[in-house]
Order: structure tokens, then C-alpha cells, then sequence
């Protein structure tokens, strides 16, 4: 089998981008001859690119409160150096999870992202509405992507920073790959929590009361971190596979999740 490589990069999670991801994966999976798995792997690619977008939002957040606190404690410094000292930090993934835990040690970043989530599944369905109906945006419909100014303005930063999601596929003769990155670095506790959610589901689903974890876990104000995960891994057991083997998470100045499916042991099941 030829080995193939597809990249895309996310800026806004509509139908449209799903569907050209959807449309290599069918590509990929038919060749491979795992088709009736595409379903479960992409309802897993699809969490993933969500945690990924929640990410970037909660760390643009974080930068600007960085931004604020390098200002107020130095009158007069110029935005230019301002930028460099916070990338300095962010290099540093021991100081950057320092600062990020005291700026998010209240609720208040949880609380701006949800807000920001909402608007943007305001403008997905925006999005997707002119895409199915293959037209441009109409007056009204403009005048509401306007009225999103938490996101315009979130959305504004994203792209000075050129902070973004981006996925790509991979074949060879025995694996299929799926590699989702955020250019964010995760902060340790959401990483640690994501650990510690994924070994709860993993006792629970070994004793068979997978449905008991889902029900200790209908409180998702803590950013949702980890049930994604948690979710994914279910996924992943039931296509036989095993998730701690499937899934690696690269915690650096960015945060790449690569989705590795064996793909004789798939055909065999």
C-alpha cells in the first residue's frame, strides 16, 4: 500500500470542514478496508477537534490576562516587548504552567469560554445554514456573526497568533494515523485531569458499570476536561482496541493527540 498524508487546518468547526475531513477519512478507510469503522473513529476526531478548539480559546484567554500583568508591572513597556516576554514563558512549560494555574485559579476564564462556545455554535449554525443552502451570508445573517463580540474579538487574537487546529491523516501498511494539534500548551492540572478521568472510566468500564461513570459525571463546570476523553476511549473499546495503546497525548508548546488504529487487527475483527 502507497503511503498517503493529508493536512487541513480549522479555524471554525462547521459542517463544511467536517465533511472535508469525513470525505479523506472515507477515502482512507475504504482503501484499507475499514469503512464500517469510520462512524465510531470520526465521532472520536470529532471530540477531539473540540477540545482542541476549547484549548486555543481558554489560551488566548490566559494571554491576555499575561498581557495585563507584564503591564501593570511594567508602566510604559512597548507591545512588541510585551509579546516577547510572554512567548519566553510560554517556552517554558514549567513557568507557563505556574502563571496560567494562578490566572485560572477562580472560575472566571471557565466561565468567558463557555460564553464563548455558545457564541460560537452560533455561528456554526450560521455557517452551516449557508452551506447547505450553498449561498453567501443575507443582511440579517451578517448583522448576528456582528452582534458575536466576545467571539470576533477572541477570533481576532486567534489569527495574530496564528493559533489554530490542525489535523492530518496518515496511512501505511499498518497503521491509519490521526494527529490533532492545537498550537496551545496544556496546562499540567487539565492534562493530569484528563489522566485521572480516563483511569476512573477504565474501573468502571472493566466492571461493568460503564453508565455509573457517565452519571457521576453529568457536572462538566469544570471545563468538561477529560470526558472527551473518557468518551473516546469507549469508542476505541468497543472497535477491540485498546485506548491507552491507541491514543498518545504530546504535551509540549503545543498539544498534538495522535489517534494510532492498527489496521490488520481491525480487519480481523
Amino acid at each position: 500500500m502507497k503511503k498517503k498524508k493529508v493536512t487541513g487546518i480549522i479555524q471554525t468547526y462547521s459542517r463544511k470542514a467536517r465533511d472535508s475531513i469525513m470525505f479523506v477519512g472515507d477515502e482512507f478507510f475504504r482503501e484499507a478496508g475499514l469503512e464500517k469503522y469510520l462512524d465510531d473513529v470520526f465521532a472520536c476526531v470529532d471530540e477531539l477537534i473540540k477540545n482542541a478548539v476549547k484549548a486555543n480559546y481558554k489560551f488566548v484567554l490566559i494571554l491576555e490576562k499575561l498581557a495585563d500583568q507584564i503591564r501593570d508591572e511594567n508602566p510604559g513597556i512597548g507591545e512588541d516587548e510585551i509579546y516577547s516576554r510572554m512567548n519566553t514563558i510560554i517556552r517554558d512549560k514549567a513557568r507557563y504552567d505556574k502563571v496560567a494555574e494562578e490566572i485560572t485559579a477562580n472560575d472566571e476564564i471557565a466561565h468567558t469560554v463557555r460564553g464563548l462556545l455558545n457564541e460560537e455554535s452560533v455561528l456554526i449554525r450560521i455557517k452551516n445554514k449557508t452551506y447547505q443552502d450553498k449561498r453567501d451570508l443575507n443582511q440579517e445573517e451578517i448583522g448576528k456573526v456582528e452582534s458575536l463580540v466576545g467571539l470576533q474579538k477572541v477570533r481576532t487574537e486567534i489569527e495574530k497568533r496564528k493559533i489554530h487546529v490542525r489535523v492530518v491523516m496518515e496511512m501505511d501498511d499498518a497503521y491509519i494515523y490521526i494527529e490533532v494539534t492545537n498550537n496551545a500548551p496544556i496546562m499540567e492540572k487539565d492534562l493530569n485531569r484528563i489522566y485521572e478521568k480516563r483511569d476512573e472510566y477504565r474501573v468502571f468500564r472493566d466492571e461493568g458499570r460503564e453508565h455509573e461513570f457517565y452519571l457521576n459525571n453529568l457536572d462538566t463546570s469544570d471545563s468538561g476536561f477529560g470526558l472527551g476523553y473518557a468518551t473516546i476511549d469507549s469508542f476505541l473499546s468497543n472497535m477491540k482496541l485498546d485506548p491507552y495503546r491507541a491514543i498518545q497525548i504530546i504535551a509540549a508548546s503545543n498539544t498534538t493527540v495522535i489517534l494510532s488504529l492498527p489496521i490488520a487487527a481491525l480487519q480481523a475483527g
